[in-house]
């Protein structure tokens, strides 16, 4: 039996057969139009999702310090225990091997709060981000670890070691007992060499008063460290800077803290930085109380302290 396409009342009739012919093909094209409508609502719901997503996921990458400052306004900082979060990283330095980036990285991402007090570390997730094998992530965590900045637990893995409040008081305590007497010895016997380093310190820290907070934080605690380590320097004291670096690591988070809440103590710091200045290039008068001036200088983030406790509770261990 032959099937025809042709409906069989309509044989012999060359108008009709046109006719439906006709209106066979306008069919067919309005079901080609139905098809593309629903094809184009179908990709422009796909696209839309694709936005939200990739600004879901910019809005999940926003930088610690913008987090400090809702929690600021009264929106509370959650730990993140889960996984860490993408990591800030910089351009790697022609003498870096793998693992001198990740610890670099890593510890970076530790101390500005970006890799958050507790927050779980998955070896796999640190690999796919800094692009590397696991050998030499792994070995900057054990260097990490020796540093009191990460805790390897049974069970559990790698955590962002919390803020230690015993080892931010050893921290304070050393850098209180060192910097007076390095002040003493350089003040009034620095070359003008070694001054134009620290005026273009201050000069930039300055700048950096002007700076949005997001960037500000993150460069005015540089400046600032780079403003004391000179006084280590210029002492030939370079391998104390950097033990004493790593004591005072647990501090330096609570100095990043104190930053991103209460930025009116940068002006302060730099206040106290010009007074520094002033004595290394003059010489220190009779009558000054150098202990004082770096008790309260370096011990400055303890006037906020217990706001940032009560703030951040599950950031901070008593042991």
């Amino acid at each position: 039996m032959v099937i025809s396409g042709r409906a069989p009342h309509l044989a012999g009739d060359g108008h009709q057969r046109r006719t439906v012919r006709i209106g066979v093909r306008e069919a067919h094209h309005k079901k080609a139009r139905s098809s593309n409508a629903w094809c184009f609502f179908f990709l422009t719901c796909a696209a839309g999702c694709f936005i939200i997503r990739m600004i879901s996921d910019a809005c999940g990458a926003v930088r610690p310090a913008v987090k400090l400052r809702q929690a600021k306004k009264g929106t509370a900082m959650r730990e993140e225990k889960a996984s860490a979060l993408p990591l800030l990283l910089d351009v790697r330095r022609m003498d870096e091997n793998n693992r001198a980036y990740a610890y670099r990285m890593l510890r970076k991402n530790i101390m500005t709060l970006q890799l958050q007090p507790g927050c779980q570390l998955s070896e796999a997730e640190l690999c796919e981000q800094l692009a590397m094998s696991r050998t030499p992530v792994h070995e900057a965590l054990m260097m990490l670890k020796s540093e009191w900045l990460v805790d390897v637990l049974p069970q559990r893995g790698s955590i962002v070691s919390k803020i230690s409040v015993p080892y931010l008081n050893e921290g304070f305590a050393m850098r209180r007992i060192l910097e007076p007497a390095l002040l003493r010895g350089l003040a009034g016997k620095l070359t003008r060499e070694q001054l134009n380093e620290f005026q273009e310190l201050l000069n930039r820290q300055n700048e950096d008063l002007y700076l949005d907070q997001d960037a500000a934080d993150d460069f005015f605690i540089s400046l600032d460290n780079d403003f004391h380590r000179l006084l280590y320097h210029d002492s030939g004291y370079d391998r104390i800077w950097e033990a004493m670096h790593n004591v005072t690591s647990h501090m330096d988070r609570v100095r990043y803290l104190d930053s991103a809440l209460c930025r009116g103590n940068i002006a302060s710091v730099q206040k106290e930085h010009e007074q520094i200045f002033g004595y290394l290039r003059d010489g220190l008068p009779l009558d000054v109380d150098v202990e004082a001036l770096f008790e309260h200088h370096l011990g400055m983030y303890r006037e906020n302290f217990q706001k940032i406790l009560e703030r951040f509770p599950d950031f901070f261990v008593r042991t």
